[in-house]
């Protein structure tokens, strides 16, 4: 355990670089800033490839001799949730999957999106997305968590235990996880994500419906990228209180981003402010 997914994505790419002898780091553009902030770290040059037109890196795309790269795949991509080609045949030295946001889904009926996850030798996922925990927790696993552990191991004489990984002491950041998970179980957990992604879908499908909205493209894993076809979405966003919405900017342009995580988000109230405040009257809102 790890307090966030940027930690996590160092510890497996420092196990990449002891562990398998891995000498560079290959990912897409636009996986999570932290994949280059752990290059840079470990003095391990970062490759970034072009992904196609839904932000995602495919099989095609790995063109060239990767036995000894690290080669990092994103389920999830922070803009718009993309998920990278995770069946790609293993070609490279480590294969770590970044699955901070969509990680979770493996425990749903939307499992199959993650197939080829159970391949990788390293997985990161953030418990402060989808296992709705306080922030500072995150968890990273390991296909062979004795053989990583070996590498990792750190000890001192003045230490009553060897520290694994990068961090020695630290808070109690897994009672936070087991009470959810405890109280919940893995059915509640479940419930929950899928309603998550039901509300991701509603808020699409009334985004589509409306003539003064554009829908980037649908959902994947729960985030929604839209936009009004008119105006500046900075300064709507600015103008608007409270609103399930956040920006991204996509091929230079920047769109609205509404991130499913909350059971209480309300799409067509949501829908009916940006309507509001771009001076249109709203007619399809179930209010």
């Amino acid at each position: 355990m790890v307090p966030d997914s940027t930690l996590g994505n160092l510890t497996a790419l420092w196990a990449a670089r002891d562990v398998a002898g891995a000498k560079r780091i290959v990912t897409s553009e636009d996986s999570h800033v932290s994949i280059v902030k752990a290059g840079h770290i470990l003095g391990l040059p970062v490759e970034r490839l072009p992904v196609d037109a839904s932000r995602a890196l495919r099989a095609v795309q790995f063109n060239e001799d990767l036995s000894d790269a690290a080669l990092v795949l994103t389920a999830g991509t922070t803009a718009v949730g993309a998920i990278d080609c995770l069946t790609e045949p293993r070609r490279a030295a480590w294969v770590h999957v970044d699955a901070a946001w969509a990680g979770p889904l493996r425990m749903t009926k939307h499992s199959a999106l993650l197939d080829g996850t159970e391949q990788a030798d390293s997985v990161a996922v953030s418990a402060h997305k989808w296992l709705y925990q306080p922030k500072e927790s995150a968890l990273v696993f390991f296909a062979q968590p004795d053989r990583v552990a070996q590498a990792l191991t750190f000890g001192g004489s003045y230490l009553a235990q060897p520290n694994v990984g990068l961090l020695g002491s630290h808070g109690a950041t897994a009672l936070p996880l087991l009470a959810t998970l405890l109280a919940w179980g893995l059915e509640g957990v479940r419930e929950r994500i899928e309603s998550d992604m039901v509300i991701a879908q509603r808020l699409a499908d009334r985004v589509q419906v409306e003539p003064e909205l554009q829908l980037w493209g649908q959902p994947r894993t729960g985030i929604v990228v839209w936009r009004p076809r008119k105006g500046d979405p900075l300064q709507l966003r600015e103008r608007l209180q409270d609103a399930w919405v956040s920006t991204a900017t996509i091929n230079g342009e920047v769109w609205f981003r509404s991130v499913a995580t909350n059971p209480l988000a309300d799409p067509d109230r949501l829908v009916d402010a940006v309507l509001n405040a771009i001076g249109v009257r709203h007619t399809n809102s179930t209010d």
